[in-house]
């Protein structure tokens, strides 16, 4: 099967969902390449493999120099679903102890966060974190460039399930939610949020933010920010 690739942020972290072989060839290249432009912007990259089922000598050659870039930058490449083919040649080849391997996609997440990100923060970000949760890209984009400019610690993920393993890894203090994620299949996702931590502050945003002045809707947003973090400290 011809390898292709998908990614998705979630928080800092890029998850790559590969389907195929990963073999020498264009296909190979273009995996590089994707991951080569991921890293810069999100250190930590989980790899999910469970949908290959063959890796070449070439393929592994390209993900150990892509995980020496990856830790040279202070990130790390981890794997997640391999399936039991591609683990019996990375244990053939003594590689399976270099790279960091997960059942699952939220443990590797998971680990991402309590490892390099978790131990970033214990040195020195104090700032104060607030997870953004909307199911439009750009807006995303646009929260997180406004919030990180005042000071925040900002993350952004475009879907719920996302948002709760981010707020167990993260202890996010304030949540900013889209209006059509007001609700998970029939239940508030305000309560979602605080079965996970009763302390968070969830702020639902306007249905039509996406269109309002990108000036105003800012401001009215870092005010609301600024009172819940007041209150958050009081």
């Amino acid at each position: 099967m011809p390898l292709s690739v998908n990614s998705r942020p979630v928080g800092d972290v890029m998850v790559v969902q590969c389907n195929g072989r990963i073999v020498a060839g264009t296909e190979l290249f273009s995996l590089q390449s994707h991951i080569g432009d991921v890293l810069p912007k999100h250190g930590d990259v989980v790899l999910q493999m469970e949908q290959v089922g063959f890796i070449d000598s070439s393929g592994l050659g390209a993900l150990v120099r892509l995980l020496s870039s990856a830790r040279a930058k202070g990130g790390d490449i981890k794997l997640c679903g391999v399936q039991e083919r591609v683990r019996k040649t990375l244990e053939m080849t003594n590689l399976l102890s270099l790279f960091e391997t997960y059942d699952s996609q939220a443990e590797a997440i998971m680990a991402a966060y309590l490892g390099s990100q978790y131990s970033k923060d214990k040195s020195g970000d104090a700032r104060f974190r607030v997870l953004c949760v909307y199911d439009s890209v750009e807006v995303c984009a646009f929260l997180k460039e406004v919030l990180c400019r005042a000071g925040y610690n900002a993350l952004t993920t475009g879907n719920v399930e996302d948002a709760r393993l981010l707020l167990r890894a993260t202890k996010a203090k304030l949540i900013i939610l889209g209006a059509n994620l007001l609700s998970v299949h029939g239940k508030s996702t305000k309560k979602i949020f605080e079965e996970i931590d009763s302390s968070v502050s969830v702020v639902p945003l306007d249905a039509d933010f996406h269109k309002q002045d990108p000036g105003e809707c800012a401001t009215k947003l870092l005010e609301t920010i600024r009172s819940a973090q007041e209150t958050a400290a009081s």
